[in-house]
């Protein structure tokens, strides 16, 4: 018997959909284990290998593909917990993080405070350069504002690092000598280069996908890498694939490299699903809802197709990479309440 099985690694319980050759399926669900999301995906698989009274090598070895998705990123931005980011910027470009396009969602509540950037003004470091629209190089790169970054960086024990200067989509040639000193002097943070990343106009979407991206990229890049040692060492040989962000799906190596197409991974089972159970009842047009223990996830179907787009948001955060359009808040089953300083109970995004 050959099985597949359908993974999805949420803030507070890891969901299984196992299928078999005769088209007949099971579901399973675990707790999560926030700490390392692997020993709880492990867990899932022994209850598996349980049921059927076998070892759970003797199982694994019957498992053709694993299709995974997480939201292991998506809960690392909601509730602020990812990795210690520092970013290089153009030379009076450091504030696009909170000055975003100068609109204000609420534009006529005075209240409404602005998204607190992922990384603080103090880790946002100015180099010296500057590229016209053509890419024509008008100012040079100051290689030791690079160096300079490099001191603080180390200094403050950064653990990621986004690089984005203003028209690199043209020229990509700053950011590589950027790239290039930060892989000499700092080997071991995870770096990322808008260029790479995302070669397009508009520089705060490129900005913002590029800070999210290293933002999230050690925690998926240490989840990945022991998902594999685990697998590896109980002897799966079969394929596995990470969901992205765009219903579609991706190696795990290229899913470490460009972390941010998981933003979304969870979520987008749900509009998939949606269309295939809305579509047994005969409607094309539909609203699907995944609330699970930490987010609350909403997506709009239209002629049994889910919207794409490249403008989407997570937490208020711009991201520009191709995804669903899925709306997602950190309000779930879990979420904590709490007092603020101002005595009004408030809820999330921290959940139990």
């Amino acid at each position: 018997m050959k099985y597949k099985i359908g993974i999805d690694v949420g803030g507070t319980f890891t969901d299984f959909l196992l299928a078999h050759e005769d088209g007949s399926t099971q579901i399973y669900k675990v707790l999560s284990t926030p700490d390392d999301p692997s020993v709880g995906l492990m867990k899932g698989l022994e209850e598996m290998a349980r049921d059927r009274k076998i070892s759970l090598e003797a199982f694994i070895r019957d498992v053709e593909t694993i299709v995974h998705g997480t939201t292991v990123t998506t809960n690392a931005i909601l509730t602020y917990r990812g990795a210690k980011t520092g970013l290089l910027t153009t030379k009076g470009l450091r504030d696009a993080l909170e000055m975003r396009r100068g609109i204000r969602e609420e534009q006529f509540n005075n209240r409404y405070t602005n998204v607190e950037p992922l990384v603080p003004r103090y880790l946002r470091y100015p180099v010296e350069e500057k590229l016209d629209y053509r890419g024509d190089v008008l100012i040079p790169i100051r290689d030791q504002d690079v160096h300079d970054a490099v001191a603080l960086f180390t200094e403050e024990r950064v653990e990621a690092i986004a690089i984005c200067f203003m028209n690199s989509f043209a020229n990509r040639a700053h950011e590589e000598v950027a790239a290039r000193i930060i892989r000499e002097k700092m080997p071991n943070v995870y770096l990322t280069v808008s260029s790479s990343l995302l070669p397009s106009i508009r520089f705060y979407d490129r900005i913002s996908t590029t800070v999210l991206n290293s933002y999230v990229g050690p925690i998926l890049r240490s989840y990945l890498t022991s998902l594999l040692r685990l697998l590896k060492e109980i002897g799966f040989r079969g394929i596995l694939l990470i969901m992205q962000s765009n219903g579609g799906v991706v190696s795990p190596e290229i899913a470490m490299d460009q972390a941010a197409v998981t933003l979304l991974s969870g979520p987008a089972g749900g509009p998939v699903a949606g269309i295939a159970y809305t579509s047994i009842q005969g409607y094309s047009d539909c609203i699907t809802i995944d609330m699970g223990g930490t987010s609350f996830d909403a997506a709009l179907i239209k002629n049994r197709t889910p919207l794409v787009t490249t403008e989407g948001e997570i937490n208020r955060l711009r991201l520009a990479l191709p995804m669903l359009n899925i709306v997602t808040i950190g309000a779930g089953g879990g979420s904590i309440g709490w007092i603020d300083e101002g005595g009004l109970l408030r809820m999330g995004p921290q959940s139990a």
